[in-house]
């Protein structure tokens, strides 16, 4: 018997039983393609129904039947299951159905285990594949992604001007994800009456941002959800009618307090207590799929402390940085990482002023990885 052992979910497991995993994860394949499939491709019988997530617990979800027209009945809530003959496999992802998915149901037979609710009961059979996902890292493991959602349109990365205070970097990174996923994004900048009563620094800084990012291409709403800034609050309204809308950023921004403003199905709970800042509190417990009365839907999710930007190359990290893509191809090196090669185009638009430092130290931290969290001050973050 070999000695040798192999790690897997911090059990052990010896060497024969590595051979028999293997043959049982190529059955397990097969079963996860047969579990994701096209829509065209169901085999739809009697009483069963197409669906969407709307929102997903650790050993269930609930689901909403989707209409011939594309309505989501959201006040018709089933609570569902993946059916048994998916759950073998070891998964990639925190859950197999996430909010926003489109999914093939059908109504429990019997067989399933007793539920104790006053809600239907259906088992999924088909998961239908996403066109975009939204994804942090999995808490309980790090070999996960936990995907928060799916198949929606819009990016609304909510950020505050202060309490808590802005951090440009985070907003970057929303960027980057948005254009990878190719998610229209849109930036939120709530709190607009306590900007008022930062110092004249502070004020510029923010104003700067926002002029540099509305010069990308990027729309930006500088609002105050308690107080009057209505056109802007419109415009946001407006842009939400008829898309599948995602609100991201930290707790205690105001996301829940936007979303109540549009008249949603199920009314969100605003935390009061302002240590909420500094405890890193969620206000929003689960990913949650909610109807507008004013049109559309959005998906409200908890805080995010960190969300999933894998590795990737600096020809790919380059092009989701819009000032810097007409400069790709340009520099003497085919693979060049635009930190300190020679001949760069990035750097020489950089000493130029065609890019800003502070956007830079974005891209470059995002590419060696690292955070610059370490040790910041106030003065740093407002210039983060």
């Amino acid at each position: 018997m070999s000695k040798w052992k192999y790690r897997e979910s911090d059990d052990y497991f010896s060497y024969d039983k590595i051979r028999r995993g293997k043959d049982k994860r190529k059955k397990n394949k097969k079963a996860i393609d047969n579990f994701v499939l096209d829509e065209d491709k169901w085999l739809v019988k009697d009483n069963w129904f197409k669906a969407r997530v709307v929102e997903v617990h650790k050993r269930y979800a609930f689901v909403s039947p989707i209409t011939e027209d594309g309505d989501i009945v959201t006040k018709d809530v089933w609570l569902s299951t993946v059916a048994r003959k998916h759950l073998q496999s070891k998964r990639l992802e925190r859950n197999n159905v996430v909010v926003g998915d489109v999914v093939l149901c059908r109504p429990a037979t019997g067989e399933e285990p007793d539920v104790s609710e006053e809600l239907p009961y259906c088992v999924v059979e088909n998961l239908k594949p996403r066109f975009s996902e939204i994804s942090r890292v999995d808490p309980a493991s790090m070999e996960r992604k936990h995907i928060l959602a799916s198949n929606v349109d819009q990016l609304l990365i909510v950020a505050s001007f202060c309490s808590p205070l802005v951090k440009w970097g985070l907003i970057d990174r929303y960027l980057v994800l948005a254009e990878e996923q190719n998610i229209e994004p849109i930036i939120v900048l709530n709190k607009q009456d306590l900007l008022l009563e930062e110092s004249e620094k502070f004020q510029k800084k923010a104003e700067e941002e926002i002029a540099n990012y509305r010069s990308l291409g990027y729309k930006v709403f500088s609002i105050s959800v308690l107080g009057k800034s209505q056109d802007d609050i419109e415009a946001i309204g407006e842009s939400l009618k008829d898309k599948c809308s995602i609100l991201s950023g930290h707790s205690g921004v105001g996301k829940s307090s936007l979303v109540n403003l549009f008249r949603p199905e199920i009314t969100q709970e605003v935390e009061a207590n302002a240590d909420i800042f500094y405890k890193g509190r969620h206000t929003t417990t689960y990913a949650s799929l909610l109807k507008l009365g004013t049109g559309g839907i959005v998906v409200d999710t908890p805080g995010i402390r960190s969300f999933l930007l894998g590795e990737r190359s600096s020809i790919d990290l380059t092009y989701s940085f819009r000032e810097m893509r007409p400069y790709l191809g340009k520099c003497k090196y085919r693979e060049c990482r635009h930190i300190d090669e020679p001949d760069c185009a990035i750097l020489e638009a950089l000493h130029d002023g065609k890019i800003t430092s502070r956007r830079y130290q974005s891209y470059k931290g995002l590419l060696l990885g690292d955070t610059g969290r370490q040790g910041r001050t106030r003065d740093d973050e407002l210039e983060e």
